[in-house]
């Protein structure tokens, strides 16, 4: 490996560690790693003898729910496979450390020549799959010395980044270890190829098997159809200060109307975040103090909690989906599209493929201002023929991309099953 990466590698828990000290991620990301040999060696010891084990690698959370159908078909298939998942940073680790679908959850040590050497050894696991982004120099190249199937998955490349740029070798040098690249569209597999890379296949994007598991599951929750009360309901989903203000907006502008209903949920549940946002909306009910309150007759409810918005989309005639007036971008379009409703947005959305496919076909609307979303949300509220046209893009957007999980998950179980 290039000596300048491995000594930024080596350099790397002392850097942390002191920023550690105003930063709490970068502290967990430093003592989460303390004595990981110890640590692995006793979670591995506790696993039945002789097990085989599938490794998978995540960034964080959003690319462990990227590769998480995958983890969790396999499993089905081959039940008798034990998953150790690995992740780089805090946020992934401290939300997932108890994931009940993997047998040992730990960090990913620092990318050092000798962690790679004894992770991998300590492991010896019958295949590796990385998600989407990762490259770590030292950990590649030690997976493909020890010849173990190592597999990227929902991977996505464009031109800009460094694989494709005359100083980009050092990173180019890592793509041919891979057994096989599942990219998330035909455009990567054509970049691939041009440098080169020849074991690559498009198989989709795992998020549209994700979200349409959603429909399998039970979403009622019996507040919100209190709530909603047989009327049209406007959700606000992970919800920015722009986004609210056009949501406050278009409230105001239909104030006479009584058969429409809103809902916001704030990306940010801060309680100095909500008491603005009452503050603007000072007839809001808030979730939190939805007991005693005549849910049936309020027209607005703030959603001060988490972990049920992908439930509040299936009660939504339309979704506003936030981030989309941030320089970080949007939020997920995929959990209310799976429902067949119209879904808006901001401006911020290029970065996102399946955003520029749902806005393709006209599942996703995208407006600049208060003025463009009243109007945009009035047409659907009041045209049922744009409502619906909108509405059935949205649902066969999300049926029609499904089915990368099924094409991943056989290759992984021919390798396994030819490996045994």
């Amino acid at each position: 490996m290039n000596i300048f990466y491995n000594l930024s590698m080596r350099a790397l828990p002392g850097l942390l560690r002191v920023h550690g000290v105003f930063n709490t991620k970068s502290r967990q990301a430093a003592v989460g790693r303390n004595h990981w040999r110890r640590t692995l060696r006793q979670r591995l010891a506790a696993l039945p003898q002789g097990s085989r084990i599938v490794w998978f690698h995540a960034a964080s959370l959003g690319e462990f729910e990227q590769g998480r159908p995958v983890l969790e078909a396999l499993r089905r298939r081959m039940p008798e496979v034990r998953i150790l998942l690995t992740f780089f940073s805090p946020s992934g680790y401290n939300v997932r450390k108890d994931y009940p679908g993997a047998d040992i959850v730990t960090y990913l040590p620092f990318d050092t020549p000798s962690a790679a050497r004894d992770f991998v050894r300590m492991v010896h696991p019958a295949a590796a799959v990385f998600i989407k982004y990762e490259f770590w120099g030292n950990f590649l190249q030690r997976i493909h010395r020890e010849h173990i199937p190592l597999y990227l998955i929902s991977a996505r490349f464009d031109a800009r980044q460094a694989f494709f740029k005359p100083y980009g070798r050092f990173m180019r040098r890592l793509l041919p270890l891979f057994t096989l690249i599942f990219t998330q569209d035909g455009e990567s597999v054509s970049l691939l190829r041009s440098i080169g890379i020849k074991r690559c296949r498009a198989a989709g994007d795992t998020r549209f098997d994700r979200v349409a598991d959603i429909l399998k599951r039970d979403n009622t929750l019996p507040f919100l159809e209190t709530f909603k009360d047989g009327k049209k309901l406007v959700v606000a989903g992970s919800a920015w200060e722009k986004d609210e203000e056009l949501m406050e907006a278009l409230i105001a502008a239909r104030a006479g109307d009584p058969g429409v209903k809103y809902l916001i949920a704030p990306h940010d549940i801060h309680p100095e975040r909500i008491r603005r946002l009452c503050a603007a909306l000072p007839d809001a009910v808030l979730y939190s103090k939805r007991e005693g309150s005549d849910l049936a007759s309020a027209r607005v409810l703030v959603l001060d909690t988490v972990g049920i918005l992908t439930k509040v989309y299936s009660y939504a005639d339309l979704t506003l989906i936030g981030g989309g007036f941030t320089r970080s971008g949007i939020h997920n379009v995929l959990e209310p599209a799976v429902f067949g409703r119209p879904v808006l947005c901001g401006p911020n959305y290029a970065d996102y493929i399946e955003a520029i496919g749902l806005k393709g076909c006209g599942g996703l609307t995208v407006v600049g201002d208060a003025e463009e979303f009243i109007e945009a949300a009035g047409r659907f509220l009041d045209d049922p023929k744009a409502f619906a046209h909108s509405a059935m893009a949205s649902r066969d957007f999300v049926r029609n991309n499904a089915g990368a999980t099924q094409k991943i998950v056989e290759a992984l179980v021919e390798e396994l099953t030819d490996k045994k």
